[in-house]
């Protein structure tokens, strides 16, 4: 139960990680400020789903590698440091800092460099998330033949 568990709460975040950045990119292309500030508005809301569903995700893959060693879990361990980091020293931050600012209709270079950043370490986090989803599939593709 609790190898499924995991993957549906991986597979959650990385989804919505993806659509958080996949909106973004979107309304930039759009230029429209009205979009722009409800898709931050949004994404700040989405974060009170995206954080428990990391935390849980991480805890749950915790117990699952408690016993286990070896380079995969070792791997998949140190993406989810980088992971952890980025979302609480940019991503969060971003999301909470561009929300004002969009909806006051300011566009100039600090939106600029924050949104940046977020783009930078969401795209980030989308790739390691999907290596440690690719690790996992793999880990229980052994607990499966092992079994």
């Amino acid at each position: 139960m609790l190898p499924k568990l995991h993957a549906a709460l991986g597979a959650a975040a990385l989804l919505i990680i993806a659509s958080f950045l996949s909106a973004t990119v979107t309304t930039i292309v759009l230029g429209d400020k009205y979009l722009i500030a409800m898709v931050n508005l949004v994404i700040a809301w989405g974060l009170l789903a995206l954080i428990p569903t990391l935390i849980l995700a991480g805890l749950s893959g915790n117990r699952l590698g408690q016993k286990m060693r070896g380079p995969l879990i070792s791997a998949k361990r140190k993406r989810m440091k980088i992971i952890a980091f980025n979302g609480i020293f940019f991503l969060v931050p971003s999301a909470l800092i561009l929300l004002p600012l969009a909806m006051q209709g300011q566009g100039g270079p600090l939106y600029w460099v924050i949104q940046t950043i977020e783009l930078l370490a969401g795209a980030t986090n989308i790739a390691l998330l999907s290596l440690n989803m690719r690790d996992g599939l793999r880990l229980s593709r052994r607990r499966e033949t092992a079994a």
